[in-house]
């Protein structure tokens, strides 16, 4: 487990009535350095959530610039005992605790092609827990971190939930947290790739930044498991990713899962065009290709955020002077643009294309796709990927897995 040091643990009073839960507890407590552990229950958390503001405002991006670690929160769910139907939709409401999240969220591609002009799938997400122990600036996590601690329960329901939707190979776990950042104590890895190893033409998908990575070599994944890293140039990941491993420790803990047997697969994201971001961006590509072959790598600029919360969030003097200027001009002018695609098309197209190059250059073949982009960047951006907004293969879409043909064939 990544080490951590909090001054406040707090621990939800029906943990304490579920035996594992209650020895994952304990397990993880011997890894986190804390002189203040509290017991609560529902009314007490809700009166500190309101002495400390958490609930005051929406989540958004830039909202919380963590100074430190997260006060902890240790919970499980609250599954409905009458719950009888084996669906997805049924079940996520009367599961979700104080502060935590669904054990089940829906990505509904109609919202974000609306709202956002975003080219997605829809597909369902698992999630035990939400927060994180890294300190990225552009983040949307709040100053506490819930973890779930009733797995077995979750993978138990999850297994009979999933059959309720066919049409979806892939499952992403867990985009609102780094679930390996806490590992083995947590033990959320084995459980999940265990579930998903011997369930026909399902596949699990781990979600991270971390390079923590030791535990998963021995666990018998029979080629269910992908996992996924979100890699960014050096002065992100070292100035803005704060609490993260460097590029090169990710990098080197793809290469151990690649020789575990695992997929490994790539986001470089979320691009920022920080003071010479192209030979940045073109210098992870190649470190990235000399040692690792991904089956499908996306590409994602940074955005989800009006343009003074950008100002707010992150230090505007890392980027290069047009972008910088270009944020200032939308402040001044009283922009509340709050959207995926806060930097304009012109310079998102220039930073991707030369990704997308950088990485045709290196490795001709390689897959590579945009993430959440507009009809008009595919236009511009798909034919170098060989990919269309209807034909295309990335990350974490729910028919994305070993087999489809715009991927590495590895059999």
């Amino acid at each position: 487990m990544t080490p951590l040091a909090t001054d406040e643990v707090i621990v939800m009073d029906r943990v304490y009535s579920d035996p594992l839960a209650l020895s994952r507890l304990d397990l993880m407590l011997t890894k986190i350095d804390t002189h203040h552990v509290t017991v609560t229950n529902d009314r007490g958390l809700a009166e500190l959530a309101s002495e400390r503001s958490w609930a005051d405002a929406p989540r958004r991006t830039g909202q919380h610039k963590m100074p430190g670690p997260p006060t902890l929160i240790f919970d499980v769910f609250q599954w409905s005992e009458n719950q009888t139907s084996s669906s997805f939709e049924s079940q996520p409401l009367t599961a979700r605790p104080q502060f935590g999240p669904q054990p089940w969220t829906f990505r509904d591609h109609t919202v974000f092609a609306r709202e956002q002009s975003c080219v997605c799938q829809s597909a369902w997400e698992i999630h035990c827990a939400y927060g994180c122990l890294h300190q990225c600036d552009y983040c949307h996590v709040p100053p506490y971190f819930t973890i779930l601690l009733d797995l077995e329960e979750l993978a138990r329901r999850l297994r009979k939930v999933g059959e309720s939707v066919p049409h979806q190979n892939l499952c992403k776990f867990d985009n609102q947290t780094d679930t390996i950042a806490l590992e083995p104590e947590y033990g959320a890895s084995q459980i999940m790739v265990e579930t998903f190893a011997d369930w026909e033409e399902r596949f699990l998908l781990l979600y991270t930044k971390s390079d923590n990575v030791e535990h998963l070599r021995d666990l018998d994944h029979r080629g269910h498991t992908l996992i996924s890293w979100s890699l960014n140039c050096d002065t992100v990941a070292d100035q803005i990713e704060k609490g993260t491993p460097s590029l090169d420790a990710r990098i080197t803990a793809m290469v151990r899962c690649q020789e575990a047997g695992y997929r490994v697969r790539v986001r470089i994201s979320p691009m920022t065009p920080v003071v010479n971001w192209r030979d940045e961006y073109a210098d992870l590509v190649q470190r990235l290709l000399s040692n690792v072959t991904p089956d499908v790598i996306s590409v994602d600029v940074v955005g989800w955020m009006h343009p003074h919360q950008m100002k707010d969030a992150l230090d505007l003097s890392l980027f290069e002077p047009g972008a910088s200027t270009a944020i200032e001009k939308k402040i001044s002018e009283g922009s509340r643009t709050n959207g995926k695609h806060l930097f304009s098309h012109q310079l998102r197209q220039k930073m991707l294309s030369h990704v997308i190059g950088e990485v045709k250059k290196t490795r001709p073949m390689q897959p590579i796709s945009l993430c959440m982009e507009t009809t008009d960047m595919w236009r511009d951006l798909g034919p170098s990927c060989g990919m269309t907004p209807g034909n295309y293969a990335c990350v974490c879409g729910p028919t994305s897995v070993p087999g489809h043909p715009l991927l590495i064939d590895r059999a």
